[in-house]
């Protein structure tokens, strides 16, 4: 089958999505609309949004995703930003995603976690009753907001659980605080029924994945890249089955695994789950049928293109019984309708 062929197979057969933020995932004429209403600058049109993209590493990125926090001043915003993800959802054929939403982020803001989860429910549930596909939720602490903010995180969810949420995850600043000052965090997890992710192995070395497996034991790592890097850590991942959540886009728009360089291939080759993810949607400028366009570019087989997703699915937390993975690159072709 031809690359091109095989791409389009991807593009219209059924997918799963494990990274990606609900705010990230927010479209440039969402942004305009959000600042103009909050009567903010930092938005005036969509071209302002897509020079915005270009910004410079990591840091750079941090700070265009606080701006956009920054313009999210009720609840009924957030809802907003949810039905923008389900719309990408339904327009790329991923039937089963796991979104991170942070009530750190929520409650940094000054909103009321539990009105914002209500706008979020209302969205997401609405897309299920449409039939689209199933949505669960990682609940987010942001490292850099410290161990005491992800507590709560936690504490929140315990008074008030969201049959929704399957997951808890660390974004943020991955260089901000180490791994194990999030042990007692992590340690929590199981009586609450959350399965462990962390984001590790993007803007830190192997060494943060190492320390990340050691003191949080997650299921899955967001990026995890790094890891690359040392071949035993690359084997322990293969060996305890620790799906790692890859964005090539997002690692190349931050500055942190150029395309020509990364190492997702021979993390793939040597026996590592790997998803593909776009993280931030709205904010790169990228679609999952982009990221498996750059996957094969990079020289991946139709063989690991269907590996792949496959993993989407069998990585997930809860994922959708109603569209189980094909067994093939073939399988996918099929899936023209």
């Amino acid at each position: 089958m031809a690359a091109e062929d095989l791409l389009r197979a991807v593009r219209l057969r059924p997918k799963a999505e494990l990274h990606l933020h609900l705010e990230g995932a927010v479209r440039p004429a969402t942004l305009v609309r959000l600042a103009r209403r909050a009567g903010s600058p930092l938005f005036p049109d969509v071209a302002s949004v897509r020079a915005r993209r270009r910004f410079e590493g990591l840091a750079g990125f941090l700070s265009l995703y606080r701006d956009v926090c920054r313009l999210l001043r009720e609840p009924a915003d957030f809802g907003l930003l949810a039905r923008d993800l389900t719309a990408r959802l339904r327009s790329e054929r991923i039937v089963y995603a796991e979104v991170y939403v942070s009530p750190a982020i929520v409650e940094r803001l000054g909103l009321e976690w539990g009105a914002v989860r209500d706008a979020v429910e209302s969205a997401f549930a609405a897309h299920e009753r449409g039939g689209a596909g199933r949505i669960r939720v990682l609940l987010d602490a942001v490292r850099h907001f410290g161990p005491d903010a992800a507590h709560r995180v936690l504490d929140l969810h315990a008074r008030h659980p969201w049959p929704r949420a399957v997951g808890f995850g660390l974004g943020g600043d991955e260089l901000s605080l180490p791994a194990r000052d999030f042990a007692s965090v992590y340690r929590r997890l199981a009586q609450l029924g959350l399965a462990p992710v962390v984001h590790a192995g993007e803007a830190g070395g192997p060494g943060s994945v190492a320390e990340a497996l050691r003191w949080l034991k997650p299921r899955r790592i967001a990026h995890g890249v790094a890891a690359a890097a040392d071949r035993g850590l690359v084997r322990t991942l293969a060996r305890a089955g620790v799906a790692l959540d890859v964005c090539l886009t997002s690692n190349e728009a931050t500055g942190t695994w150029p395309l020509a360089t990364h190492p997702v291939l021979d993390l793939l080759r040597s026996g590592v789950t790997v998803t593909l993810a776009t993280d931030d949607p709205g904010l790169f400028g990228t679609t999952l049928s982009g990221e498996y366009r750059k996957l094969s570019r990079l020289g991946a087989t139709r063989g690991e293109l269907a590996a792949v997703l496959r993993a989407g699915f069998r990585a997930g937390f809860a994922p959708s019984r109603h569209h189980p993975p094909a067994t093939s690159a073939s399988a996918a072709a099929r899936t023209r309708s």
